[in-house]
Order: C-alpha cells, then sequence, then structure tokens
C-alpha cells in the first residue's frame, strides 16, 4: 500500500535528519557551543498538527522561518495568513534544496543526458504543493481542532495513536515531497552515513 510505504519513508526521513541534527550537536558541544536539537521524534510524539510542525519537525527550519517570515508577517496580518506565509516560503526554501542537492556533477552526465538515479533532475512545484496541503490542515486545525470529538480522542486514544493520525493527514500528499528523494539515489548515498550490517562471504 502506497500510504504505508510513505508513512515508512516518513520515519526513514526522520532518522536521517535526527542522526544528521546530532552529529552537529556533537560537533558544536565540543567547541563549547550549545544546540538545540534539530528533531523531537514528530512522528510519535505529536499531539497536533500544529506541534508536529511548530514544536517537533526540524526546529532548526522552523527557527529561521518563525523569525524570518512568521513573526513579520504576524506583525499585520492573521495568525492564519502568517502561517500560510510561512508554509509557502517552506516550500520555496525546499525547492532551492532540491536544485542545490541534485545539481548534476560533470561525471554524472552521459553526454548531455541525465540518467537516473546516479543523475536526476527534480520536478519543481512538488514540494510547494505539500506545504500549502500542510498549511490548510493547520488551518483546519485552527477553524475546528476545538471539537469535542477531537479533544476526546486526544485525552482517551494512546498518545502513539493520536501521533500517528496526526503525521497520517500528511501522506495523501507525501508523495509530492518524498517523490524526488525516491527516485534519486538519496537514500541510497545516505546509507553510506549508517552502520551496515552484512553478511561476509565464508
Amino acid at each position: 500500500d502506497s500510504n504505508f510505504s510513505l508513512f515508512g519513508l516518513s520515519v526513514l526521513f526522520q532518522l536521517y535528519l535526527t542522526t544528521f541534527g546530532y552529529g552537529i550537536t556533537t560537533l558544536t558541544s565540543l567547541g563549547g557551543v550549545q544546540q538545540l536539537p534539530m528533531m523531537l521524534n514528530p512522528i510519535f510524539e505529536s499531539k497536533s498538527p500544529s506541534d508536529f510542525w511548530g514544536r517537533k519537525w526540524n526546529l532548526v527550519v522552523h527557527g529561521l522561518l518563525k523569525r524570518g517570515v512568521y513573526k513579520p508577517v504576524r506583525t499585520r496580518f492573521s495568525r492564519m495568513t502568517a502561517s500560510t506565509a510561512t508554509f509557502i516560503a517552506s516550500g520555496i526554501f525546499h525547492e532551492w534544496i532540491l536544485a542545490v542537492l541534485f545539481s548534476p556533477e560533470y561525471n554524472e552526465l552521459e553526454g548531455d543526458a541525465c540518467i537516473p538515479p546516479s543523475c536526476y533532475r527534480p520536478g519543481f512545484g512538488r514540494s510547494t504543493l505539500f506545504f500549502i496541503w500542510n498549511a490548510i490542515i493547520i488551518a483546519m486545525e485552527y477553524l475546528i481542532g476545538g471539537a469535542a470529538i477531537f479533544q476526546l480522542a486526544k485525552r482517551h486514544l494512546p498518545s502513539v495513536i493520536v501521533s500517528i493520525l496526526v503525521s497520517s493527514l500528511g501522506l495523501p500528499m507525501g508523495h509530492w515531497f518524498m517523490n524526488d528523494y525516491v527516485r534519486s539515489d538519496y537514500f541510497e548515498d545516505g546509507q553510506l552515513g549508517f552502520p551496515l550490517v552484512v553478511r561476509v562471504p565464508g
């Protein structure tokens, strides 16, 4: 099932960012600089969409967007408008990341052709659409999140079930975000940063 696959990829993506964050924290601590954690297990510990994006997922980028987009927009417009502008800015920022990350190097081209997965040209626009989808989810939370049924679920369902339900709200459009990472060799290259258990021929 594609939704289960996307959920598994989301967990893997969280693992990548968490590991990267711990690596940066370790290096900076050696120089006496304390850094906030990058991730706080959002997929399995979030209580709401705003908790997922605002307090758990990629706190480094969240801090940049909050100071650079949300707060300036919020001084003139509503909370919902500021939130939507922040998600759109996040989408554009991730488009830039894709452009840098997948910019083909000369030795990856076969003539003028870019052959996946070692050479990959991302399809721009999907990441921004994914973040717009999540902006809509946050807007819905603002509008109806206080309804009795949602409060009842938060009080009586196991917290991990609530977190998985929250994370699943992004799955219908998750392929917009994950597509470029899956079709390229991003995860294949990323595994080099993790310990691997392999069978040694006898």
